[in-house]
């Protein structure tokens, strides 16, 4: 089989992706088509990673969950870098936001968005209830069951780490937020230099702020996989 087949191939199975994530995400109004229509594109590149990440968030935002609410941030970081590319595209400040850099960006959105999406998923789990474990360290403090001090111990551990994985959840959906508003920000910034003539430098601080936050995603990503592989998947600032 050729690489000619095997792209072929790898853009089918993605517009495939596309198709089962629009149709999962059940959009019922215009904002909800846009999102859904979004992360659906977002599928066709970013299938492998980003198909299993969506199809999870829209199953957490038809119940309300948290997980809903990283997968909208980040088809909102990819709804922005799209315009943003557009509105500089043959300008000055198509070194500052290319095509290539924002698709570096979305492979980093991506993989905080799955590893959220992973969090979330196991916190839904009956051993990970953060309510019912806080019970059972309350039952043994008050000496039901005849437990000691180890089994104390133990459920102060459980209860803990319970507690530190929901913070990393939680920590990771923050983070998507603050970088979609970012990104959001660098679009209509950009936008307004391209009309108004504006300088590069003017625009270089927010697009800094964005690679900081994109390095700060991937770094908590590796530092979650330490030990594991020993790869390092942070991105670095664009040269200008």
């Amino acid at each position: 089989m050729s690489l000619r087949d095997l792209a072929v191939l790898y853009l089918i199975a993605g517009l495939a992706c596309a198709v089962a994530v629009y149709r999962g995400a059940r959009p019922d109004g215009h904002g909800a088509r846009r999102r859904a229509a979004l992360s659906a594109a977002l599928c066709v590149p970013l299938w492998p990673i980003w198909a299993p990440v969506a199809l999870t968030a829209g199953r957490g935002e038809s119940g309300g969950g948290p997980g809903g609410a990283a997968g909208e941030a980040a088809a909102r970081v990819l709804g922005a870098l799209r315009e943003g590319v557009s509105a500089c595209a043959g300008t000055a400040f198509e070194a500052l936001l290319s095509r290539e850099a924002a698709s570096r960006i979305e492979a980093e959105v991506a993989r905080a968005a799955a590893r959220h999406a992973e969090l979330d998923a196991l916190l839904r789990q009956s051993g990970f209830d953060e309510g019912a474990a806080a019970a059972r360290v309350a039952e043994i403090e008050r000496g039901g069951g005849g437990a000691g001090a180890r089994s104390l111990a133990t459920a102060h551990l459980h209860l803990e780490n319970i507690r530190r994985l929901r913070a990393m959840r939680d920590r990771d959906a923050r983070a998507l937020e603050e970088l979609a508003d970012l990104v959001q920000a660098l679009r209509t910034q950009l936008v307004l230099a391209r009309f108004a003539g504006s300088s590069v430098e003017g625009v270089g601080g927010i697009v800094s702020e964005v690679w900081a936050r994109v390095e700060g995603l991937g770094a908590a990503i590796d530092a979650h996989g330490a030990g594991t592989d020993g790869t390092d998947g942070t991105v670095g600032p664009i040269a200008t």
